[in-house]
């Protein structure tokens, strides 16, 4: 964990110096208001600066910022997987995987904030505070619960 954590706090740091927000949330950002859009946000805009991206309708608009990214979560997945695993081919196609999972999972939680905060009401408050946290952590939970039946299939391959 503490090899991730000094590249990613690296990869802030370089960032940084160039005055720019990072590319993973600006990727994620992005993302996020496409599906905002293919899910009827009318009039959704997507504007970034340093400090994140505004997603949403005007009045309405939701900030990512970099600890929105997913990234943190992806880090400690990946800490346990190679921490049990150690540095194996089949560790790092379970990191990749579960990385994209993580990801996925992210761009759909801010995608759907979005639509919320357009809906209006308590719901979007409910939703960021405590069902998306739940289901992200239940996800992470079921990638680690699944490890054992993917380190099977994939040292079958090997065998």
């Amino acid at each position: 964990m503490i090899v991730f954590t000094i590249v990613y706090e690296s990869y802030l740091w370089f960032t940084e110096q160039q005055r720019e927000l990072d590319w993973i949330t600006y990727k994620v950002s992005e993302l996020s208001h496409a599906l905002a859009v293919a899910l009827g946000v009318a009039n959704c805009e997507f504007s970034c600066f340093m400090d994140g991206c505004y997603i949403g309708v005007e009045g309405k608009m939701i900030n990512v910022l970099e600890g929105c990214n997913g990234l943190k979560l992806a880090l400690v997945y990946s800490s346990y997987i190679i921490g049990v695993s150690g540095w194996k081919w089949q560790s790092v196609v379970q990191v990749i995987v579960g990385v994209i999972v993580i990801q996925f999972f992210n761009v759909f939680r801010i995608g759907m904030l979005v639509v919320l905060r357009d809906i209006g009401g308590d719901l979007y408050f409910f939703f960021i505070k405590y069902v998306f946290n739940v289901l992200i952590y239940i996800a992470i939970l079921f990638l680690w619960l699944i490890k054992p039946y993917i380190d099977r299939a994939l040292y079958q391959d090997v065998n």
